[in-house]
């Protein structure tokens, strides 16, 4: 009885440890509308914007716009968790960089991706209800690179 005891604590610590390394990351989905007559501007600025990204959010994994050849853009974000995301929250909300965002893009469309915390949710509150949980499926080089992924 007392090995079966000690068996079952080692799995279970081995299950929790696995649990707590799985990847948890949380992606931004938005669709765009770029302002009138302000498409080289903006283009100029998602160049800003993500060098500062890249330089004070280290849990910022990919922050990427893309341009149709109308007046649509599309913004990417990927964070490694809810911190990393709630962080780009902070350091945007009532910024020069949201000043900015807004004089040149409007939101048509914002889903968050992932297991979101309640904390990331009332963080978004006034720029999204749309919260999307998941539930199936898999992803390849997240389970081939996840110690990596994580090491970022």
């Amino acid at each position: 009885m007392k090995y079966l005891l000690i068996i079952l604590i080692f799995v279970s610590a081995g299950t929790l440890a696995d649990e707590s390394k799985k990847l948890n990351p949380i992606i931004f989905m938005l669709d765009l509308s770029v302002s009138e007559g302000k498409k080289e501007q903006a283009d100029k600025f998602t160049h800003e914007i993500a060098a500062n990204v890249l330089n004070v959010e280290p849990g910022t994994l990919i922050y990427e716009y893309y341009f149709d050849s109308d007046h649509k853009a599309f913004l990417y974000e990927v964070y490694k968790s809810n911190q990393a995301a709630i962080e780009h929250v902070r350091n945007f909300r009532g910024s020069n960089w949201e000043a900015k965002f807004g004089e040149f893009f409007s939101i048509t469309n914002f889903s968050v991706l992932g297991n979101s915390s309640e904390e990331l949710k009332k963080s978004l509150e006034g720029y999204t209800t749309d919260f999307r949980t998941l539930k199936g499926g898999f992803h390849k080089p997240a389970k081939s690179l996840g110690k990596e992924i994580r090491g970022l």
